[in-house]
């Protein structure tokens, strides 16, 4: 299915899933923090799950990226296709879990931590996004404009 059709199959009326769907499409996305040093920093990250209408990621205790996070928590997300030059952008507040059912599905969603960190478990910490929101748009006539809130039940 080319990257058009795929976008043209989206519900736009059900926002959680334009966003897992879209993640889930494209699984390498492109987090911005705002530095230590108080300037944004950008780096490619894994979206890894949705459960309830929660959105999971991941870290490890040693990156930057967590200190960051820690001390200044929100986020923005990007994915991009430049075929159909359309994009979709995530934002929200980050909060940590160590929960280990979380952790060990973020294992599951993903080769890559599995390959790098399956026997230090023990720095990875997943986290989730409050006060969330989405933005899709596109160059392409055929696709809509659309921005959503995303609340979970952590927002209340």
């Amino acid at each position: 299915m080319s990257h058009l059709s795929f976008f043209q199959s989206l519900d736009f009326d059900n926002a959680l899933e334009v966003v897992t769907r879209i993640f889930q499409r494209f699984p390498l996305q492109y987090g911005t923090t705002l530095g230590l040093d108080g300037h944004p920093q950008i780096r490619p990250l894994e979206f890894k799950f949705e459960k309830d209408g929660v959105l999971y990621f991941d870290t490890v205790t040693f990156y930057t990226s967590y200190k960051e996070m820690l001390v200044h928590p929100y986020v923005q997300l990007c994915i991009c296709d430049q075929e159909t030059m359309t994009y979709l952008r995530l934002g929200g507040r980050v909060n940590f879990t160590t929960d280990k059912e979380i952790i060990n599905r973020c294992f599951e969603a993903s080769p890559v931590l599995t390959s790098q960190f399956d026997k230090r478990r023990d720095f990875v910490v997943a986290y989730y996004l409050t006060e969330a929101w989405a933005e899709f748009a596109s160059f392409s006539p055929e696709l809509p404009t659309k921005h959503y809130e995303l609340p979970n039940k952590y927002d209340y």
